[in-house]
């Protein structure tokens, strides 16, 4: 059976890749997207949501716009990550066309309800036929005896599913939660606190302290997923053999190593010879890409590299929301430890926190499991996998495609 996925987020650079890999994964079907107000503002967001579909192939996918504000608190927005349209490219302006499709009418609340309970129902009668008619248990809503529950991956703040949690409490029942966010110990935007769940702590308490099964991938985790000078020259080389250090057990013809690597090294000598920013790393990358749209996705990634290395001191930008995707393709790659996570809202000095119980100290129960390691290698394999497939079917490349039409929608 396919998992079924609602994607909730805030385009933002780092939740285009978790578009395209939810998109482009064969075993999930994205049945929509709705946007939160975070990375910029809700109206910005939505169209960035719109224009990704659109330039990965997938315009077959709707989208929703949901709350434009947390809850209890004045908008956050993060203009000096994401450029003024959410989507900046490295030189700035924004980097992908505009969408000529408009989100779906109504709120995002009650669109997310329908699509998820219409999932799910076709999820029991999926399980019932294929276990001879055998009930599932816990109610027949999911968890590990019963049937699988539709993801709901959340990579902005958590008001949308906060909200969905409260009015359909049903959907408790029928949903399990992968989200991006929090932090174990040091945040980004704040000394304890990470932006997703520091923009609306109050949603990610409801969230937390709903029921819901919840996986958490914070900082810790997604911190060491670099998007290095070797995995920009992997994704722009294109073909089936580019993987040369992302995917170490490949196996290829000794003609097919020898080119890659020589397309590998000639990226990787421009990328050192650039020196001028992502914007200069981004100019040198274009003239080694395979296609329009594999360079549109090496400058997404590039996007936070001057950021991360002024503010955060990281040589190579890490790539964030795309880790909470590639869980629910394959969450063997992760190691996980059950926990309590209980979520500060009053303290002016850490509201957002994420209070992470590791040596199982409070009396409350464990109500999350927490990444805490991803199999770095595997994470990129995947996300290059749906490069590939995106890259047969974008029209950025003009024809509706670089690859084989044998490539195109999974």
């Amino acid at each position: 059976m396919a998992i079924p996925v609602w994607l909730d987020c805030d385009p933002g650079h780092d939740d285009a890749t978790a578009i395209l890999l939810a998109g482009h994964t064969p075993g999930l079907k994205l049945l929509g997207v709705s946007t939160i107000g975070g990375n910029q503002t809700l109206a910005k967001v939505t169209k960035n949501a719109l224009d990704v579909l659109d330039a990965v192939g997938l315009s077959h996918i709707d989208v929703v716009a949901g709350q434009p504000r947390p809850l209890m608190r004045k908008p956050m927005l993060c203009p000096e990550i994401h450029g003024d349209s959410g989507l900046d490219g490295p030189a700035g302006g924004r980097l992908l066309p505009r969408s000529c499709r408009q989100p779906l009418p109504g709120k995002a609340v009650n669109v997310m309800f329908e699509a998820i309970a219409a999932a799910h129902a076709e999820l029991l009668k999926e399980h019932q036929a294929a276990t001879a008619g055998g009930e599932c248990g816990g109610g027949g809503g999911g968890g590990e005896a019963g049937c699988p529950r539709v993801r709901l991956v959340c990579t902005g703040a958590l008001t949308n599913a906060a909200l969905l949690l409260t009015l359909y409490p049903e959907a408790s029942e029928w949903v399990e939660v992968v989200l991006m966010g929090g932090a174990m110990g040091v945040g980004n935007t704040g000394p304890v606190m990470e932006f997703n769940i520091q923009t609306d702590p109050e949603a990610a308490k409801i969230v937390f302290e709903s029921g819901v099964p919840l996986t958490m991938v914070p900082l810790e985790v997604t911190h060491t997923v670099l998007a290095t000078p070797q995995v920009l020259a992997d994704i722009g080389a294109g073909g089936s053999d580019t993987a040369t250090t992302t995917n170490t057990t490949a196996t290829t013809s000794n003609s097919n190593s020898a080119s890659s690597t020589l397309r590998d090294a000639a990226s990787t000598a421009a990328l050192a010879a650039a020196g001028g920013g992502a914007a200069a790393v981004a100019a040198a990358l274009a003239a080694s890409a395979a296609s329009p749209f594999r360079h549109a996705i090496q400058e997404l990634l590039l996007f936070f590299a001057d950021t991360y290395k002024h503010v955060f001191k990281f040589d190579d930008p890490p790539l964030h929301d795309p880790v909470a995707v590639a869980y629910v393709i394959a969450p063997q790659l992760f190691e996980v430890r059950r926990m309590r996570v209980d979520i500060e809202t009053i303290s002016p000095l850490s509201a957002g926190q994420t209070v992470c119980d590791v040596w199982g100290q409070s009396p409350l129960p464990p109500n999350a499991d927490v990444a805490l390691a991803v199999d770095v290698p595997a994470f990129w394999r995947l996300l290059l996998e749906a490069v590939a497939r995106a890259d047969a079917v974008s029209p950025l490349n003009g024809g509706g495609g670089s690859g084989s039409s044998s490539s195109k929608r999974q």
